[in-house]
């Protein structure tokens, strides 16, 4: 008779696929080609979980070290949270600083909302907050930097130990402070002035990038620094003062509750400052600084907006800006806005300082 059909071994019939073909294999040709298969992904395979195991080790080291940025970026996070919660505030104090005016606060906030709605309350803020963060971060990360220095100076001088305790002294922090706000501000300028071009004219400019192109289109590239001078002056006693006060008050206050909790105000036991102290030293703080730097402040808004949306060109440099406005305005109109500077001060600093100090501790930072 005909011989039997193949059972096993046999080619596959025309047109089979890949499984037809594994599938008409032998068991043990099978075996060998999965192992070949296997054999030719182990090295791929293995090659990408070493990759990804030395790039997160890398990456961990990295963060581990980066203690600048870190405190690059709790700056920035505290600065944009702190603006944005006094951000109504800003804005009436702006106002009444280049404008002048004798409304109270509350008026202002009642004007401002009757005319303009709750977005009034934030116009500006968005490029407020692109100012403000890395005005901040740069703030901070420059003065840890610059304390850093002064410690390792102090030792190096006096022949003390690469990790002995060194104290500063409040002048020490003031002029590390001072220096980083006037760093901080060269840094970021433009966008000051950008800021004050959109909120004391929101309608004119729909944006930053507009307001940007507004102000190189009426004034040039010098527009964008008009009133550089008598900020870097400002931000010397501004910023020194903000971060002398907190600092030397949050020292004095730590040694007061570790001597109280642990018996030993050197004590190495870490305390916690709570919250509402915190936010209290840092109000102070603002409000001490911002009062000291005040009249170079309205100043520098006056020169900002002069020569721009029409607005007279009345002064040729800052010094002529102070005369002129103390002799024609009076010396009050140099504290023009202190009131609402002061209320968008005192809170927007002590929250700055909460995040701050949050963000610290989250990132696993350390001040000297």
């Amino acid at each position: 008779g005909p011989p039997p059909p193949p059972t096993g071994g046999g080619r596959p019939a025309r047109g089979a696929g890949p499984a037809d073909v594994a599938a008409s294999m032998p068991g043990a040709t099978r075996t060998a080609t999965a192992a070949a298969a296997t054999g030719t992904l182990a090295p791929v395979v293995g090659a990408l979980v070493s990759f990804k195991t030395a790039a997160s080790t890398s990456l961990r080291i990295f963060w581990s070290e980066a203690d600048q940025i870190k405190f690059l970026l709790a700056g920035a996070v505290a600065g944009i949270v702190s603006r944005t919660a006094v951000s109504p505030l800003e804005v009436v104090a702006t106002a009444q600083m280049v404008r002048g005016g004798d409304k109270g606060v509350l008026a202002e906030l009642g004007h401002l909302f009757k005319t303009e709605g709750a977005k009034g309350f934030f116009k500006g803020n968005g490029a407020n907050c692109l100012k403000v963060a890395p005005t901040r971060g740069v703030q901070f990360l420059a003065f840890e930097s610059f304390k850093a220095r002064l410690v390792e100076w102090k030792r190096q001088s006096q022949g003390l130990d690469a990790d002995a305790d060194v104290s500063l002294a409040p002048w020490e922090r003031l002029v590390a402070g001072g220096f980083a706000g006037m760093i901080a501000s060269s840094m970021v300028y433009p966008l000051e002035v950008v800021k004050t071009m959109l909120t004391m004219y929101p309608g004119k400019y729909p944006g930053i990038g507009a307001a940007f192109r507004g102000v190189l289109a009426e004034a040039g590239p010098g527009g964008l620094y008009k009133g550089l001078a008598p900020t870097l002056v400002a931000m010397f006693p501004y910023v020194g003062v903000e971060f002398m006060f907190y600092e030397t008050a949050k020292i004095a206050i730590e040694s007061m509750l570790k001597k109280s909790q642990h018996g030993d105000e050197n004590s190495a036991l870490a305390v916690t400052i709570p919250t509402v102290i915190s936010l209290g030293l840092g109000a102070i703080a603002g409000a001490a600084a911002q009062t000291s730097a005040h009249p170079l402040d309205v100043v520098r808004k006056r020169l900002q907006v002069q020569g721009l949306n029409g607005n007279p060109v009345l002064y040729k440099t800052t010094f002529d800006a102070f005369a002129s406005i103390a002799n024609k305005e009076g010396m009050g109109a140099l504290y023009k806005g202190l009131g609402p500077a002061c209320f968008a001060t005192i809170p927007g600093t002590g929250v700055a300082y909460i995040v701050y100090e949050t963000m610290k501790n989250v990132l696993g930072l350390t001040s000297v």
